[in-house]
Order: structure tokens, then C-alpha cells, then sequence
């Protein structure tokens, strides 16, 4: 297993000092947030593209995954649709172009404004078309289980996936999504997609009178001691999707927390 940083850990930093901070803590790889008003953005120049790449060569893997935004690939408005899928089509143009293997992807909107049925049906189109896209650039789309979409269990996603048809398009499995937003079984969103996860997200969470409260990886409910037994045969990558972007007064700065959560992982290993 490779170890990867995720700059949702670092969301006050420039990329070049969060991958010297995951080069101090022993990582493989980084996983940079992509989104417009960040530290990294998808229409930065080529020339700052460039200097994330050399910079990120101090790393064993590099830059392994982009993180784009875009919901809206299955909006039953097919102007928004094309939009959001040229988003991911442009995503996929730059992890190609900086030697990434991913780029993390949404299943599509639970409500994109259609029925149900029309809403997965877009998804659907929508995915297999980004996924012919990512095949020629030799780059695998990542859809994450995630609150909000048509994906967010493991079931959900197996069943997209399959009606996608595409070997350039598997799974994030993210348990600490399931857990918090479904009553999926973690042993069930495991089992059901183990054959089609790409990429692995950790982090971890408790609760205090039905809020959810980020924290470091094992001093939360997420079974990680069980799940890492389960993935003892995949030899991919796993993100500590460290969440202070989201929860900055939850959890301590990244040089503590990552580390911590890195540490604990190795011991499960």
C-alpha cells in the first residue's frame, strides 16, 4: 500500500509546502484539491502546473490524484451537464499532463432536477462518456461514495459502475461516508464493491447529540482496525483525506494530525 497526503489537510497552505510538509511525514503521493479560489485550480497557468509537478517529485509517486468539483454531470439541463462534464474531461487533460493516475469524480446529483430514474440514467451517460475520455488519456476516474449523489453507498456505486462498463472508471471507497450518511453496514459497502475499488479515502468521525465531529483516524468510529484486515490483499493507494478544510477547529494542524493518523495506519499494517 502507498500512503498519499490530500491537500483538504492543508487548505491555508500552498501546494509546494503541503508536499514538503507529506514529505516530512513519509508519504508516497499527494492529492490536490482542484477547485477555483484555492491553492490549486484547473485553469492555473502552465507554468504553475509545471512548478507543482517538479515540486511534487520530491515525493516516491508524485502527484497521484486531482480533486475536481464537479455535481452536476447528470443535471437534467443538458447545458449544465455538458459544462460540468467538460470540468472532468478538462481534469483529466491536466492529471495526464502531470503524471497523475486519478481524478476523483461525483456519481452525479440526487437531485439534478429530474426523476430518479432520469437523474441515475444521466449519471450513467454522463460517466460513460467521461470514461472513454479518460481511457485515451490513460488516466482511471475515481467515484467516490459521497452524501448528496446517486452513489452514496456501496451498493449504489457497484450498481453505477457496472451499468458504466468501463475499466477507467472504479471506485472510491470512502467507509466514513457511508457510515455517517446511510445505514449501509460497513462490512456491506466493502464486500459489494471490493472488485471494482480503485483509491481509498481515510479519515474518521464520532458523534455528540447527532452532529458529526471530524478527528484523528482511530479515535473515532470508523472500524479501520477491521477495514485495513479487509483490504490486507490491495496494494493501491490510500488518501488521508484529513478534513480541515471542512472542520479547521476539530482537528490539530496537519503536521500533527496526518502524522498521527499515518502512524496509527502503519500499525494496523
Amino acid at each position: 500500500m502507498k500512503f498519499v497526503g490530500h491537500t483538504m489537510a492543508t487548505p491555508n497552505l500552498p501546494v509546494s509546502e503541503a508536499i514538503a510538509l507529506f514529505r516530512s511525514i513519509g508519504l508516497d503521493g499527494i492529492e490536490i484539491v482542484a477547485q477555483e479560489g484555492g491553492a490549486f485550480s484547473i485553469n492555473d497557468p502552465e507554468e504553475k502546473v509545471k512548478a507543482v509537478v517538479k515540486q511534487a517529485k520530491a515525493l516516491p509517486c508524485g502527484v497521484v490524484t486531482l480533486t475536481p468539483y464537479y455535481w452536476d454531470i447528470n443535471n437534467i439541463d443538458p447545458k449544465i451537464a455538458e459544462a460540468e462534464i467538460a470540468g472532468m474531461k478538462k481534469s483529466i487533460d491536466l492529471a495526464a499532463f502531470m503524471g497523475a493516475q486519478f481524478v476523483r469524480a461525483y456519481g452525479g446529483k440526487e437531485e439534478a432536477g429530474g426523476t430518479r430514474v432520469e437523474n441515475y440514467k444521466n449519471a450513467v451517460e454522463a460517466l460513460k462518456e467521461i470514461g472513454a475520455y479518460a481511457s485515451k488519456a490513460k488516466v482511471t476516474v475515481l467515484v467516490e461514495n459521497h452524501p448528496g449523489t446517486v452513489t452514496r453507498t456501496g451498493e449504489d456505486t457497484y450498481r453505477l459502475i457496472n451499468a458504466v462498463g468501463s475499466d477507467s472508471v472504479k471506485a472510491l471507497y470512502d467507509p466514513a461516508n457511508v457510515l455517517h450518511d446511510t445505514t449501509e453496514d460497513w462490512e456491506k459497502t466493502y464486500e459489494v464493491q471490493k472488485d471494482i475499488i480503485g483509491y481509498v479515502h481515510v479519515k474518521d468521525f464520532f458523534m455528540v447529540d447527532n452532529e458529526r465531529k471530524a478527528c484523528v483516524v482511530g479515535n473515532g468510529i470508523v472500524p479501520w482496525d477491521k477495514i485495513m484486515k479487509k483490504l490486507s490483499g490491495y496494494d493501491g493507494f490510500l488518501s488521508f483525506e484529513y478534513e480541515k478544510r471542512w472542520y479547521p477547529d476539530q482537528l490539530p494542524d496537519a503536521e500533527v494530525g496526518v502524522k498521527m493518523c499515518a502512524d496509527y495506519i502503519r500499525s494496523l499494517i
